[in-house]
C-alpha cells in the first residue's frame, strides 16, 4: 500500500485553496470566501497538504471559556472545517483534528470547542455536546402583562466599541457562575455579535435604569417568517429580575409589527415560571467540547475551595491515548494536582472521556451521570467528592464560529 505524505501547517492568508475550499463547502462567492480568509489574524488558518494540495482546512481560534468561578480556561476553537469534494471520505478530516489536538496539547490549551455540521461524526473523536439552550417563542402582545412594569429607558446603540464595553459588563455579569460563556474582546463583539453571518448589521439596544445603570440588552433582527415578520434575537441578557421584565416589557412593543418573538436562554432558567401564558419552548443542542488533555485541564478547573478530597479515574479515550489512563485527583484550597498512575490500579470511578466532559462541563451531575450508567462508581465517598467537586449552574455559551 502506497503511504501517503501529510503535513499540517498553517495555511498562508493568500492562498486562494483556502478560499476555494470554503466558497465551495459553505456556498459562499469566492470573492466573500477571501474576505472571510483577510478577517482573520495570519496564524489562525491550519491546513492538512498532500504535496502541497491543501486536502482539509479549518480555522483555529484562540479562546477562553469562563470557567463558573469568575476565571477563564483555555480552549481551542476550531471552526470552518471544510475539505473539496475530491477529498472526501479519505480520513483527512480526522487526521486534521488530531493535528489540532497535538497542537493544542502542546500550547498546555487542555480544551478543544466546535459547533459540529453533524454531532455524531465528532463524537466518534471524543467531543460532546456540552450544554443544551432553551429556544422560547411567542407572539409580542404574550409579554404585555410585563408593560406595567416599565421604567428607566431603552436606547439604541450603534456598533462602537464603546458600545461593546458596555454590553460587556453586563454579559459577564449575567452570566457568572455559568462554565461556558466565552471571552470576548470589541473586535469579536463588532463582527460576531452586533453583525450576523453575512456581516449584516442587527439592532443593538440597551436598557438603562433611572440611575443611567446599563442593566439588560437585545440584539436582534426583524426577519421575515411564514406568518410575519419575526423578531429574532441573537442574544437576550439581563442582570435581575428587573432588568429581566424590562426586555419582556420591550418585546410587546413589537405587537402591532412582529408575529413572533424568538429567543434563546441557559437549559435551567425558569422563564416559563414568569410567564402568565406559556410560550412555545424547545431544547436545542450547543456547542461541542472535548478535553484535549485530561490532566491539563483538571489543572486548569476552578474547583471550590471549601472542598478537599482524593479520588482515581479511570478513563476511557481510544482516540487520544495520552488520556487513556487512571489518574489520581488530589484537591486542596480550590487548586488540583493530577497523577497519572500504574492501569493496573483499581480506580474509584470510571468513565469515557465524553461523561468527563459533561461533569466537567456541568451539563450532568456524576450522581445523573452513574444512575444512567454512565460513571462506574466503585466507592460512595468518591460518588459524594465529585458532586461537590463539580457542582454549579448548568453551562451555557451563545457564540458560534
Amino acid at each position: 500500500m502506497t503511504t501517503v505524505d501529510l503535513q499540517y501547517r498553517a495555511v498562508a492568508v493568500d492562498d486562494d485553496q483556502f478560499a476555494f475550499n470554503a466558497a465551495l463547502a459553505y456556498n459562499i462567492s469566492l470573492d466573500e470566501a477571501r474576505r472571510n480568509l483577510r478577517a482573520h489574524a495570519p496564524g489562525d488558518h491550519r491546513g492538512l497538504y498532500r504535496n502541497d494540495r491543501l486536502v482539509t482546512q479549518c480555522i483555529l481560534y484562540p479562546l477562553r471559556l469562563a470557567n463558573g468561578a469568575g476565571g477563564m480556561i483555555a480552549a481551542g476553537g476550531i471552526g470552518a472545517v471544510a475539505t473539496p469534494p475530491e477529498e472526501r471520505r479519505r480520513g483527512y478530516v480526522e487526521r486534521l483534528l488530531r493535528a489540532v489536538c497535538d497542537e493544542l496539547r502542546s500550547q498546555n490549551v487542555p480544551l478543544s470547542m466546535l459547533a459540529a455540521f453533524k454531532e455524531s461524526f465528532y463524537r466518534r473523536y471524543g467531543w460532546a455536546t456540552f450544554y443544551e439552550a432553551r429556544r422560547l417563542s411567542g407572539p409580542p402582545d404574550r409579554f404585555a402583562p410585563f408593560c406595567a412594569h416599565r421604567s428607566g429607558e431603552w436606547v439604541r446603540l450603534d456598533d462602537s466599541v464603546a458600545a461593546a464595553t458596555e454590553l460587556d459588563a453586563i454579559y459577564r455579569g449575567a452570566l457568572r457562575g455559568r462554565f461556558g460563556p466565552l471571552e470576548r474582546d470589541a473586535l469579536w463583539w463588532q463582527t460576531r455579535v452586533f453583525r450576523s453571518g453575512d456581516a449584516s448589521p442587527r439592532w443593538i439596544y440597551v436598557w438603562r435604569d433611572d440611575a443611567g445603570h446599563g442593566r439588560s440588552y437585545v440584539i436582534f433582527s426583524v426577519e421575515r417568517g411564514e406568518q410575519g415578520r419575526v423578531v429574532r434575537c441573537r442574544e437576550t441578557v439581563a442582570l435581575d429580575p428587573q432588568a429581566r421584565a424590562q426586555i419582556f416589557a420591550f418585546f410587546a412593543a413589537f405587537a402591532d409589527q412582529c408575529a413572533e418573538v424568538v429567543f434563546h436562554a441557559p437549559a435551567d432558567a425558569p422563564v416559563q415560571m414568569l410567564m402568565p401564558d406559556p410560550l412555545e419552548c424547545t431544547m436545542e443542542p450547543g456547542s461541542m467540547l472535548r478535553i484535549v488533555d485530561v490532566a491539563q485541564a483538571l489543572e486548569a478547573y476552578a474547583f471550590p475551595r471549601d472542598v478537599a478530597g482524593r479520588v482515581t479515574l479511570r478513563i476511557a479515550d481510544d482516540w487520544l491515548e495520552h488520556n487513556n489512563a487512571v489518574f489520581q485527583l488530589e484537591i486542596e484550597g480550590g487548586v488540583a494536582r493530577t497523577t497519572r498512575l500504574n492501569d493496573g490500579i483499581n480506580a474509584d470511578v470510571r468513565c469515557d472521556i465524553r461523561t468527563l466532559t459533561h461533569i466537567y462541563s456541568r451539563a450532568i451531575r456524576p450522581r445523573t451521570a452513574a444512575a444512567f450508567g454512565l460513571l462506574d462508581i466503585h466507592t460512595r465517598p468518591a460518588l459524594a467528592l465529585l458532586e461537590r467537586l463539580f457542582a454549579g449552574l448548568a453551562p451555557y455559551a451563545s457564540d458560534w464560529f
